[in-house]
């Protein structure tokens, strides 16, 4: 059997995800946790023409060499925090009334869709040696997914996925 084993760490610790043979602590990769925060970020305090593609990138790639990483776009964490998921502060409300085949495009859901594609595809393809998808935005999914439980007074009101997005 083949364990993969994941850090999640914001101390920026050293080796983490070194070999232990090579002197580091073990694990297999650590969380790129970094690129969720830059995209909320661009996205809260700057309008996308006015993005620095050059600062990006260096977020992007700024990794050790040799300690692999697991990038991501968001998270839970984000979305469970009071903040919005990405594809809330790309297209907000729009995403309930404007994304069905049955009405003509609108340019905030045309771009909020070019920019979901372009902020996943940047990090896939620069962030790390991996890829960790945010559980429900595979479609664009407007909100987070989330189990009943104590914190949540034992709601199911997030525990169901919304597939009639797609029509």
């Amino acid at each position: 059997t083949k364990f993969i084993s994941i850090a999640e760490d914001v101390s920026g610790m050293p080796t983490l995800g070194v070999t232990r043979k090579d002197g580091g602590v073990g694990f297999d990769y650590r969380l790129a946790m970094a690129l969720p925060d830059m995209w909320i970020k661009l996205l809260k305090e700057s309008k996308d023409e006015d993005w620095d593609l050059n600062k990006i990138v260096h977020t992007l790639t700024n990794r050790r060499y040799a300690e692999r990483a697991i990038a991501y776009a968001e998270s839970h964490d984000q979305a469970l925090v009071g903040d919005k998921t990405l594809a809330f502060w790309l297209m907000d409300a729009e995403m309930y009334t404007n994304m069905s085949v049955l009405s003509p495009l609108t340019p905030v859901i045309d771009r909020g869709l070019a920019l979901h594609k372009i902020i996943r595809l940047l990090t896939h393809s620069l962030g790390g040696e991996g890829y960790l998808n945010f559980e429900g935005n595979e479609f664009g999914h407007p909100e987070w997914l989330d189990f009943p439980n104590i914190n949540n007074g034992d709601s199911y009101h997030y525990a169901r996925r919304q597939f009639n997005l797609i029509e």
